[in-house]
């Protein structure tokens, strides 16, 4: 039996080879689609599950309740992992890790890197593979060092440089490390990536012991690996008392919480703040799923389509066969087989297609996928190929099993055939629908990212070229200055080159994401206020060119002679303030000496907060009681370039850069990439579903290719009638257009609200956002009817301008 079903189906792909070609093409890019999206999400979805115990394995977090305010953090305390481990046996392990910029140098090659400082059982809570050396060993020496193969090729010309030596930078003193051991790289599913590795002994180097015994400073992430068994949630009320006893002195019971959040929960969970590991957006793997789904969804609808428009010619072949002796079950095998097949085809084809593709779809999600034919895999396709033929077939083997033997050999179905005309309109609509919201969204997404990156920021972005210092651990005031003294050596070095039309320094520079954020109680008051600072020269607000609405510029001449400060309206307005006054306490000491006109110094996701740009960052640091920052505040030079000979301007700048501050890295980058770079993920996702939505509109404009030919070969005698009684080419085209126009509009009705849903709340992620304007559906709509137009009228056309005697002889 199943080797006549097989038989008579590809007998039916052969005769009908339009339509196949277009249920082959439609599921296959469906297919194909599912599984590169897929491969997407299930990475976003994996990581950190590659650990052999990551269901025991646990982030901690710390939530501060400070006079009504919570300062919550996934970085904790240094004396945090001491305290765990040495009062809890529950815990199998803890372990601490920091990391650290810092210059790297064997021989004369020298770059910056950045340096992962960890505690000695991270091999053993880690499933990093080791290639040399033994996981419980390699980090027993204060000066020893791990590295990756790529990092011993890079400074070695070794894969496996184990016992020689290599200098970092550390508190700017150059010491010997010794490398101790060889790992692979992480897996591109790991939260923790790597490629230097030293003790944690070293924190004493580059942090004070101040730093490492303070529940109030937070400086390393601390993650425990529970013993089998272990409830965290029991666990955690066991820390609660312990944790609250420890910091009595400082804040009262319950308003201190350390926490744990699971390895695998780090990755996609913007609810806990980013710590030293980057996050992604669960929306977004969701989304692309759905997307897959979707797509896969209008191949199937495809073959249902053609499959139920198909039925009239295929009723003799059921009443032949009904006569015959088939049973319904019988004729029902017989057409979920034809449906299978034909998707077993096209996840064959889909499948290839996905591996030709999957470079490609690498280098845009800047992913590094793998699609192996595996057992898994196999059966994964198996199940793929299955579920969308049973899916797709179902519905036209139960239509087209129910026709009367006699009727069907008159080559009639039903007694009416308007079930079967409501059901291929809403099949129709169905992919319209789909195409429609697709549509809408990213013609919005465009629209946002293009207003995102045209959106006047305040302040010149063009040619800026960025060089950041290396921490030296001179202290931060020391580094500071030194800052200063390079931007104004370079002035005097190249003032006379075209190139540039100015230098600055400043401790933070734009695209930089976590500016410093200081937070003090005004003493009598219980109340907690914070504002966001950056320590400038007096070159910095002229290079960026940022508006000075009332007071004046600060100036090398007072530097020495007291402490001033330039505030943004926003911090103005929230603290009253005003130009030759103070500011309010704690910070008396300071001088409003100007207000600048507002500035998006952080991302379009954020509303423009209060800041101060002073000359004494340390001293406002002191005066308030909070702090903290992502971008650390060490100095960064700013260079505007004319941007005639930028690779010239670059090569100049370098050599005196080299002379003038040898033991620091010309590492530079420019502040328009880094702007773009805070909406890469949106960025990503939007091209992505430019994509996507083009593959949707492929399909259903071959759906609705074949639909159209279908419903018009129906039609040939009434199209021949009507030209015999006088229609014109045009009247008939536009009565074979109107039918799907009409369908399109319905769709559109129906997609408005869902697109408009969809869209309002991913623009609501960013503070500042172009809104869902009315006219976009009007666009979508527009676009819609017209692909409609295109793809029926060849169809259209050619019956309209048919002889209609040829017409009027058709059986």
């Amino acid at each position: 039996m199943i080797r006549n079903y097989l038989k008579i189906t590809l007998r039916n792909l052969v005769r009908t080879k339009l339509y196949s070609a277009i249920n082959i093409a439609g599921l296959s890019i469906g297919v194909m689609t599912v599984i590169l999206l897929m491969l997407f999400v299930q990475d976003e979805w994996s990581f950190d599950h590659f650990h052999q115990n990551h269901d025991r394995i646990y982030r901690t977090w710390v939530k501060e309740n400070f006079q009504g305010e919570i300062f919550f953090n996934s970085i904790s305390p240094f004396v945090l992992g001491d305290e765990l481990k040495d009062n809890f046996p529950s815990f199998e392990n803890v372990v601490r890790y920091m990391t650290l910029g810092s210059q790297v140098k064997n021989g004369e090659f020298s770059e910056q890197e950045e340096i992962h400082i960890v505690e000695n059982g991270f091999f053993e809570i880690f499933d990093f593979p080791v290639l040399m050396g033994k996981a419980d060993e390699m980090l027993s020496g204060m000066h020893q060092v791990v590295l990756t193969e790529e990092m011993g090729l890079k400074y070695f010309n070794d894969p496996s440089p184990v016992g020689q030596i290599v200098k970092l930078q550390l508190n700017g003193e150059w010491i010997d490390f010794t490398v101790s051991g060889i790992i692979k790289k992480a897996p591109s599913n790991s939260s923790i990536q790597y490629d230097f590795i030293i003790p944690l002994e070293n924190m004493k180097t580059v942090t004070s012991e101040g730093g490492r015994t303070s529940w109030t400073i937070v400086n390393v992430e601390t993650y425990v690996m529970t013993k089998p068994g272990v409830d965290i949630d029991q666990l955690s009320k066991e820390v609660a008392p312990f944790i609250d006893d420890r910091v009595a002195g400082i804040y009262e019971a319950g308003e201190y919480i350390v926490g744990f959040q699971p390895i695998t929960d780090i990755h996609l969970n913007k609810e806990v703040p980013v710590g030293l590991v980057p996050v992604s957006d669960a929306r977004y793997p969701k989304i692309l799923g759905w997307v897959a789904l979707l797509i896969l969804l209008l191949g199937a609808i495809n073959f249902t389509t053609l499959a139920v428009g198909r039925s009239v010619s295929r009723a003799k072949e059921v009443g032949v066969r009904k006569v015959n002796g088939a049973t319904r079950q019988q004729l029902i095998g017989q057409f979920i087989s034809e449906s299978i097949l034909v998707s077993i085809i096209s996840v064959l084809i889909g499948g290839v297609l996905a591996r030709i593709l999957l470079p490609f779809f690498n280098q845009l999600a800047e992913k590094s996928l793998f699609f192996h034919m595996s057992f898994e895999t196999i059966i994964y396709l198996c199940g793929l190929a299955l579920v969308t033929g049973t899916v797709s077939g179902i519905y036209p083997a139960i239509v087209q099993s129910g026709f009367k033997p006699i009727r069907s050999l008159r080559g009639k179905t039903t007694k009416s055939g308007s079930q079967k005309h409501w059901v291929l309109k809403g099949l129709v609509v169905s992919q319209f629908v789909l195409s429609s919201v697709l549509i809408v969204c990213t013609l919005i997404m465009g629209q946002q990212l293009g207003f995102l990156q045209s959106q006047n920021l305040g302040f010149e972005k063009e040619h800026q070229l960025i060089i950041p210092f290396t921490q030296s651990g001179e202290g931060l005031a020391e580094e500071i200055e030194n800052g200063k003294q390079i931007a104004q050596r370079l002035r005097n070095e190249l003032g006379g080159n075209t190139d540039f039309s100015g230098f600055s320094m400043s401790t933070h520079t734009f695209g930089a994401p976590g500016w410093s954020e200081i937070g003090y109680s005004e003493e009598g008051l219980e109340q907690y206020s914070k504002f966001y600072a950056n320590e400038v020269d007096e070159e910095f607000i002229p290079l960026y060119q940022l508006k000075i609405k009332e007071g004046r510029n600060l100036s090398n001449d007072m530097m020495g002679t007291g402490k001033f400060v330039i505030v943004n309206d926003a911090y103005q307005k929230l603290f009253d303030v005003h130009v030759g006054g103070p500011m309010q306490s704690p910070f008396n000491a300071y001088t409003v000496l100007g207000i600048l006109e507002d500035f998006h110094f952080e991302s379009l996701h954020n509303k423009i907060g209060p800041l101060v740009l002073s000359n004494d960052l340390v001293g406002l640091i002191r005066n308030g009681g909070d702090y903290s920052f992502d971008d650390f505040p060490n100095p960064k030079i700013s260079a505007k370039m004319d941007g005639a000979n930028i690779p010239g301007a670059i090569s100049s700048l370098k050599k005196v850069w080299e002379r003038i501050a040898p033991e620091q890295a010309f590492e530079f980058s420019f502040v328009d990439d880094n702007l773009d770079r805070q909406y890469r993920a949106e960025a990503r996702l939007s091209f992505i579903l430019r994509i996507a939505t083009g593959l949707a509109i492929l399909i259903a404009c071959m759906g609705l290719f074949g639909i159209a030919s279908l419903s018009i070969s129906q039609r040939t005698k009434e199209i021949g009638v009507r030209k015999v009684l006088g229609a014109s080419a045009r009247g008939i085209f536009g009565m074979l257009s109107k039918e799907f126009i009409k369908l399109a509009a319905v769709a559109l009705v129906i997609a408005a609200p869902i697109a408009f849903y969809l869209m309002r709340e991913w623009l609501q992620d960013f503070a500042y956002n172009i809104g869902v304007k009315w006219w976009v559906f009007v666009v979508a709509g527009g676009l819609l009817i017209l692909i409609t137009l295109l793809t029926v009228s060849y169809q259209s056309i050619k019956a309209a301008m048919h002889n209609p005697a040829d017409s009027l002889r058709t059986e």
